[in-house]
């Protein structure tokens, strides 16, 4: 016997009976002389490796080796704390130890870790012959696609086939899964099915159904079969199932899913939704959603029948790094949100807006160029308007007198460049196609039973075509004086406009109806020219009490003067002349509570005030002055505000404000005509981190798997939606309270005003570490009412977050509801799926 020394490392080279004989390497391996040397079947290099010692046997041909110990064989590696292995017919055996530093439990540490491909095994003990590539495990696991399986006995039998004997398959990464099913015997084709007779489907360690067999998918990546459906009751509709239908896994690159919700009441609703994605390249889908659905009987007074659509197209294409197509379609029926949407948002919902976008940049030359085609669809009136198409170009600022010269990476100071190197150009153009489709009500003549004339009128649509092409071409330099920056600028507009209305109208005649049609083209060009200067005053208070280092007051004067002209179009020439003023304040403070603490910057108050006189007015020269402010207090409060102030007398008489100036005629500066606050404040309660990261910051925590790659990947924004998604639940924070408060209040009439008022409020807690509820509402102080409160009531399952209570305004009563989003990242799992009233039978779904 042979005892090698620890922390040793062996590399052995054994040669089957059928190869060309090799020397085995004498010097690591004592040959064995005293018995024959049969096959082993191990034709390649096998290293292994111990912390403590290795031990080998001459006479029985066996090798022991403890502590941290590993084997390496092919695609096959084993690691476990004892490890002993037979040459002679190329088998081993390994298992952990009693740990004996855990007082008070029978624990084992360093079990065996068995992996074989791409497949991870665990268990108490582990067998396996190299020759046959057979092996078993003793109260084993392995994990394969994100599957969860766990036996007290696992067979390996072939390169692919495992038997399992009382085991258990889960998609639940917890030590005890929280769901799972069992069988007393398993057939596993590894990355192809699971056979199982019989199954029971546990939850919480509890059974709910069983099956004479099952057959379960278990290949990677996604997998075509039945979408189970879910069975409940609607107060409207009757009972029904839902979700019940097919996904297709078309091939690595595209999907199909489609499911129906059938009501005993009568009616349908389909869900389909084709997706595609060639990574780099594009990505997209097609949703589309169809129903047919009735209330009530045949006869009833009441009956109701409703046929609605709703259809999205999304599409992002990059063609190449400087063309991009994006593609946002989509199109609905005026009544499908409100009959079918469970989100608030989609409910009050009052617009579709489509939107297609052709980009193409040319970076070194400051040049884009771009097609888009839109479509503003109003779901209450019909009403819609299109742009078929715009196109947009727009040259970025250029400077065509400065040097082009290789400057090796450095930057010229523009001290440095002459007057005509700093003038820029730019330019732009656009072209549009307008088509809006308005409703108008239209005069009607209605005979009665009684063959008498009546007046009434009915809705037709008012269409109205617009192709506009806009042109400018700006010059502007911004040369510094001192401390004054001085910005000329220069430039030209031009507009084209070709109009067509047709106007919806009855003959008088006939009283039939007839479509007037109206044309129109007109033609301008605009010239403006203007000069501006600026610069910043400082003011510096170093007070050295209360902690309070210093006081910063920034003061940033702009003045402006712009004149204007219409050189050329309809009533030219026009012009004005209008000279601005602006100030800008900014209050800033330095706080170090002592010696030894960080100095930190606090933005105390943003103030700002703006006005004009217009030259060319012939009354009425001075604009009204705007003033806003902002700040933050403690970094708990933000309060921002705005008010409006006019300069000139109001005329009750006239119905407007006359040129006559209230200091002279009332004896005040100005009238408030407008005034708007807003507050608002978030607070909540320290995130929760793992032990193992408590003395970590939370975001050095992040930066750091971020780095190492082990961090969540960065999400992608969603082109669609799924059906039942939804946001899930943030347990990590255990209380979150927001508030704000808008009003605002306008009065350009004295007489009349108008005022708006309003608190909104959301709060969410975690009763336990598992239950959170969270509720918001808005309270209406001029209309005295609530709107849209909302409470939710949710229950972490690990595998799953279910929201148990979704009540609103517009809820007919508490609903059981599901996700399709899991914390845990997996596509398998158990799926509640979401009925309006109430859900009888959770649906259980192995599908991805």
């Amino acid at each position: 016997m042979i005892r090698f020394s620890p922390n040793i490392f062996l590399a052995v080279i054994l040669v089957s009976a059928g190869a060309t004989a090799q020397p085995a390497d004498t010097s690591l391996i004592p040959a064995d002389t005293s018995r024959p040397s049969g096959p082993s079947g191990i034709d390649t290099l096998v290293t292994y490796s111990a912390k403590d010692s290795i031990v080998y046997s001459m006479r029985t041909r066996y090798m022991d080796l403890f502590s941290n110990s590993e084997i390496q064989y092919q695609a096959i590696g084993l690691k476990a704390e004892r490890i002993s292995v037979n040459w002679d017919n190329a088998s081993l055996s390994a298992a952990g130890v009693r740990d004996t530093s855990v007082k008070g439990r029978d624990t084992t540490r360093g079990n065996p870790v068995l992996k074989d491909g791409g497949e991870n095994y665990y268990g108490s003990r582990i067998g396996y012959n190299f020759q046959t590539k057979k092996g078993k495990i003793d109260v084993g696991t392995t994990t394969i696609e994100q599957g969860f399986y766990r036996g007290e006995e696992i067979k390996k039998v072939d390169t692919d086939v495992l038997f399992v004997a009382d085991g258990r398959y889960t998609t639940c990464d917890a030590n005890h899964p929280h769901f799972y099913f069992y069988s007393p015997k398993m057939k596993v084709i590894v990355r192809d099915h699971l056979v199982a007779e019989p199954v029971y489907f546990y939850i919480a360690d509890v059974p709910l159904f069983a099956l004479p067999f099952g057959v379960f998918p278990s290949r990677g990546g996604r997998t075509s079969g039945i979408i189970p459906p879910a069975y409940g009751e609607d107060g409207r509709r009757g009972h029904f199932f839902s979700h019940l239908g097919y996904y297709w896994a078309i091939n690595d690159y595209m999907d199909f899913a489609t499911t129906f919700d059938w009501y005993a009441r009568g009616g349908w609703l389909n869900h389909s939704l084709l997706h595609y994605n060639l990574r780099y390249v594009f990505d997209g889908s097609i949703n589309a959603n169809i129903s047919s659905t009735h209330e009530g009987e045949p006869n009833d007074p009441g009956r109701t029948e409703s046929r609605d659509y709703n259809v999205s197209i999304n599409h992002r294409h990059t063609i190449n790094p400087s063309t991009r197509l994006d593609v946002n379609f989509s199109f609905a029926s005026g009544s499908y949100f409100k009959n079918y949407s469970k989100n608030l948002s989609d409910i009050l919902l009052q617009n579709l807006v489509s939107n297609a976008t052709l980009s193409k940049t040319w970076a070194p030359a400051n040049r884009t160029l771009t097609v888009n085609v839109s479509r503003d669809q109003s779901l209450t009136t019909g009403d819609i308007s299109e742009g078929l198409p715009s196109i947009s170009f727009s040259q970025g600022q250029i400077f065509p007198f400065r040097k082009r010269t290789k400057s090796r990476g450095l930057t010229t100071v523009e001290s440095d460049l002459g007057f005509f190197e700093m003038i820029g150009l730019n330019y732009g153009a656009n072209f549009s196609n307008n088509r809006q489709k308005t409703s108008r009500p239209v005069d009607s003549v209605k005979i009665d039973p009684a063959n008498s004339l009546q007046l009434g009128s009915v809705t037709e649509f008012q269409r109205l075509n617009t192709q506009t092409l806009n042109q400018n071409l700006s010059v502007s330099i911004s040369p510094k004086f001192g401390n004054f920056t001085v910005s000329p600028s220069l430039r030209f507009d031009e507009s084209r406009i070709f109009r067509q209305t047709k106007t919806p109208q009855r003959n008088t005649s006939d009283s039939t109806l007839v479509f007037q049609s109206f044309e129109d083209q007109s033609t301008r060009g605009n010239m403006n020219a203007g000069i501006a200067t600026s610069t910043r005053l400082f003011g510096i208070a170093q007070p050295q009490m209360f902690g309070v280092t210093s006081i910063r007051h920034t003061l940033t004067p702009t003045f402006g003067i712009n004149y204007a002209k219409q050189i050329y179009g309809k009533n030219a020439p026009k012009y004005s002349m209008t000279g601005s003023f602006s100030v800008g304040n900014n209050f800033e403070m330095k706080y170090q509570p002592s010696d030894t603490a960080k100095e930190e910057k606090i933005q105390l108050m943003n103030i700002g005030g703006s006005v004009s006189y217009n030259f060319a007015a012939d009354s009425l020269r001075l604009s009204p002055l705007s003033v806003s402010y902002r700040t933050d207090i403690g970094r708990y409060l933000s309060i921002s505000a705005s008010t409006t102030h006019n300069f000139y007398v109001f005329e009750p008489s006239a119905g407007t404000r006359i040129n006559k100036f209230l200091l002279s005629e009332r004896g005040r500066l100005a009238d408030l005509t407008s005034v708007s606050l807003s507050l608002s404040t978030s607070l909540s309660g320290q995130k929760k981190q793992s032990a193992a990261d408590q003395s970590i910051p939370e975001s050095v925590r992040e930066e750091q798997e971020r780095v190492d790659g082990i961090g969540p990947a960065p999400q992608e924004k969603k082109i669609y939606r799924g059906v039942y998604e939804q946001e899930e639940a943030d347990f990590s924070i255990p209380w979150n309270l927001g508030l704000s408060y808008n009003f605002s209040q306008f009065q350009q009439d004295p007489r009349f005003v108008s005022r708006s008022s309003n608190i909104n409020a959301n709060l969410s807690f975690n009763l336990t570490e598992k239950w959170q509820i969270s509720g918001g509402t808005s309270y209406d102080f001029v209309q005295k009412q609530f709107s849209a409160p909302y409470v939710n009531v949710t229950r972490d399952l690990h595998c799953w977050t279910i929201p148990l209570l979704q009540a609103g305004d517009s809820c007919e009563g508490a609903s059981v509801t599901g996700s399709e989003g899991y914390k845990t990242g997996k596509s398998n799992g158990l799926l509640l799926m979401r009925d309006e009233v109430k859900t009888y039978v959770a649906a259980v779904s192995f599908w991805p």
